[in-house]
């Protein structure tokens, strides 16, 4: 029947149905076969046929300013599948650590946004086994993060290696340690802040800790220390800016939290240093986007002078 529209349609905007006929790549017999058919079914007359060609009786008329209506929207809901269809074949589920996506990924994803602008876009912003945990349950496709030392095997997980971070251990203006050439000892007697998610609940995502990790705890969070744990940057803030806890955080950060009033200690040693990758399930190989997204990293980690 809508077929039948669709033809109809042609044959009262040319009122000739041989040269409709043309339009619609059928033989002249045919389409007006089909407009009997049509009256047939409607049991109406929509033509007025003589000599000099047709003309559409008041019923035709009717029925063509409800068929233009018809086809527009027919039309429109093609479109807007097709707006559907893309917006989940582009959807870009993300996530990162916070340092990250104030230096790099929040640019990607604005290039992103621009270049798939009927794109869902999903970001997760977090700690880096909060984030794995995301990853293995395919809550989002790709993240950015710091290598996890002792992550238990899984094949269906890739880490592409970006760059290398150094770590520094920030403070408030006017902490007792401003000044000093700090070692491990003197920041291990103030309390730390621990910004990521509850370890506990992702100790399943990681082995038995190594000699390194195990060197680390004992070295700068002994039992005894007093110690934050948030999982908001904003918060981790605000405990450094009204007490003398101390931060250790990508390096890259500092202009950052000088906004703050916070800034790194002058450390007789490198405190820590980390890889920074992309991780990705093995499946989001075959996603565009998150490929996409990961060649964008690349070239962008290449030319950060940090």
């Amino acid at each position: 029947m809508f077929k039948l529209m669709l033809q109809f349609i042609q044959v009262a905007k040319t009122q000739n149905v041989t040269q409709a006929a043309n339009q619609l790549c059928l033989s002249q017999p045919t389409l007006s076969h089909n407009m009997h058919k049509l009256e047939e079914k409607l049991g109406t007359k929509l033509f007025n046929r003589n000599s000099k060609g047709i003309t559409l009786t008041s019923s035709g008329e009717l029925l063509y300013e409800q068929a233009k209506m018809m086809q527009h929207l027919y039309e429109n809901t093609l479109h807007k599948l097709e707006k559907h269809k893309l917006r989940h074949q582009t959807e870009l589920k993300i996530g990162c650590g916070d340092a990250w996506w104030h230096l790099f990924v929040r640019d990607c994803v604005q290039d992103f946004r621009q270049a798939y602008p009927q794109s869902n876009i999903t970001i997760d912003v977090g700690d880096h086994l909060q984030l794995m945990n995301l990853l293995l349950s395919d809550e989002i496709s790709i993240f950015v993060g710091h290598e996890i030392l002792g992550l238990a095997q899984s094949e269906d997980i890739l880490f592409h290696p970006l760059f290398t971070s150094q770590e520094e251990v920030f403070v408030r203006q006017g902490h007792p340690l401003i000044g000093v050439n700090c070692s491990n000892e003197d920041i291990a007697r103030f309390p730390s802040v621990d910004l990521g998610a509850s370890k506990s609940r992702f100790a399943h995502l990681v082995q038995e800790q190594n000699e390194k990790l195990t060197s680390f705890q004992k070295r700068h969070y002994l039992q005894e220390k007093v110690k934050y744990n948030t999982n908001s940057l904003a918060t981790a803030i605000d405990l450094l800016q009204t007490s003398d806890a101390i931060l250790p955080y990508p390096a890259s950060m500092k202009d950052y939290f000088a906004r703050f009033d916070l800034v790194p200690l002058q450390m007789q040693e490198c405190f820590s240093t980390a890889t920074i990758g992309a991780y990705l399930h093995k499946d989001s190989q075959q996603n565009a986007e998150s490929s996409e997204l990961l060649a964008q990293f690349k070239v962008l980690c290449n030319n950060l002078t940090w």
